[in-house]
């Protein structure tokens, strides 16, 4: 009987240790599971059109602007406009005095008259009687008379003071009865349907610029309108003090919300290329390199590996790789933390409209 009872510690001891021999072998039956897909979300990479982007500011200037003056000195007998108007080309916007160079015009124009007839009695009575010096003489006073008038109208002219071409006026600067003299402002036109942009871009870019860019233009006194246009020309010349060269785009202003003068922010879209993009978010920094996670499928089975690539230009919301991805990879964008080259993954739900 104590032998029986000395043994049972010895007995339950073994089956102690039977019981944790099998507890042991449960777990490494469960170590050795096989780990289950990771769950990682994709995006698949695509060329877009990139397009390199130069921020400045510019000036706006009238397509066509000019100030109005007068030719010569005389009083003003007549205004035909109001400020701020829009006229045509050729409507008259000031008259001056012109009393004498009628009076002079009637007497040139009577002058001529006289000497076309003198010319023509000439002629009609033949060489015979006439000397040849004496029909010269009656045919050089007809051209005479015929200059004298056209001398005096240019005259006239001079004291009509015309639109040079379409455009919105500026402020009267003179009233009826005004004495006026060569150089007098009479106002400011400028065809505003069309304005010009100039604005500076860094020496940097100047490979990269080319006419027919497109530009488009923004103002705080019309805030969320964007005002676009084409690059037309580039200046001569760089600026040997800020390293910059002027550009000039042509805006559309058919709303006439703009005016010369006015400063603007300023897009200018440089050359275009494809680019390969990814979100951002694809992109995983392992020491200096820089990693993404694509999907593969091998044996029937989505597998994922590690790819090196190199980053180019950053975009909203995504980054622009220059070589390690090609078009149509899957790119994993969200659940990177829990992979490494090989595993195997399942795609929950394809990524869009990550990237503008």
């Amino acid at each position: 009987m104590w032998k029986s009872i000395l043994r049972l510690p010895f007995i339950c001891l073994i089956i102690a240790l039977s019981a944790c021999d099998s507890d042991l072998s449960g777990k490494n039956t469960e170590i050795k599971k096989p780990r289950p897909p990771t769950a990682v979300v994709t995006w698949q990479a695509e060329h877009v059109i990139l397009a390199d982007r130069v921020e400045s500011v510019g000036s706006l200037v009238g397509n066509e602007s000019v100030t109005i003056t007068a030719k010569v000195t005389d009083q003003v007998t007549a205004v035909h406009f109001n400020d701020g108007q829009t006229v045509k080309k050729g409507d008259i916007l000031v008259e001056l005095t012109n009393a004498a160079q009628r009076a002079e015009l009637r007497e040139a124009q009577a002058n001529l008259a006289e000497a076309e007839l003198q010319l023509t009695r000439l002629k009609k009575l033949g060489n015979k009687i006439v000397t040849a010096p004496k029909l010269d003489e009656a045919s050089a006073k007809v051209k005479t008379g015929r200059a004298r008038l056209e001398v005096i109208a240019v005259r006239l002219s001079d004291r009509l003071i015309h639109a040079p071409f379409d455009g919105l006026l500026g402020f009267r600067r003179v009233s009826k009865g005004a004495l006026v003299t060569p150089g007098t402002v009479i106002a400011e036109l400028d065809d505003i349907h069309l304005l010009k942009l100039d604005f500076s871009v860094p020496e940097i870019h100047l490979a990269k610029v080319i006419v027919g860019a497109k530009v488009s233009s923004t103002t705080p006194a019309w805030p969320g309108v964007v005002f676009s246009g084409e690059l037309v020309s580039i200046g001569s010349r760089v600026d040997i003090s800020t390293r910059t060269f002027t550009a000039r785009a042509l805006i559309d202003n058919a709303s006439s919300k703009l005016r010369p003068g006015m400063l603007l922010n300023v897009t200018l879209m440089m050359a275009e290329r494809q680019a390969l993009i990814v979100p951002e978010q694809a992109v995983v920094q392992s020491g200096k390199r820089s990693i993404i996670y694509v999907i593969e499928e091998i044996d029937g089975k989505l597998k994922a590996k590690t790819v090196p690539v190199e980053l180019g230009k950053r975009v909203s919301g995504g980054v622009e790789i220059i070589s390690g991805v090609e078009p149509g990879a899957q790119v994993v964008v969200n659940g990177q933390l829990n992979l490494r080259s090989g595993a195997s993954v399942q795609v929950v739900a394809p990524l869009i409209d990550m990237v503008e």
